[in-house]
């Protein structure tokens, strides 16, 4: 996940297994550069849910803004390419170790697998 990274990856992916998420991790996403609202429009609201999702596919910390939303349930928007109802239903289709480590490394494959 990480560029500079030259931990061991999870197997079968490019994910790093050992990197610390960053706390500073917002500063390189994507959607900086975008207006919020499309992140948070209305559920009905297709072509801009597709250039919201279409934006978290290119960004590099995907994973993290994924983790935040599962971990804290957020309610609302697009979130490392998912929305409120796709998350609701990844957290009731792959319940997560109690280890907050592991439950990361589940959460970064989710996000780079799907």
């Amino acid at each position: 996940m990480l560029k500079d990274c030259n931990h061991p990856v999870i197997e079968g992916t490019q994910i790093c297994a050992e990197c610390p998420r960053p706390d500073d991790w917002q500063q390189s996403a994507k959607c900086l550069d975008h207006d919020p609202e499309l992140f948070f429009c209305e559920a009905d609201d297709v072509p801009r849910i597709r250039t919201a999702i279409k934006i978290c596919l290119s960004c590099d910390v995907r994973a993290f803004c994924l983790e935040d939303a599962w971990i804290s349930k957020q309610r609302y928007g697009i979130w490392g390419s998912f929305s409120a109802f796709e998350r609701e239903r990844l957290r009731k289709a792959f319940p997560l170790p109690e280890n907050i480590k592991d439950k990361r490394k589940v959460i970064r494959v989710i996000a780079h697998r799907l």
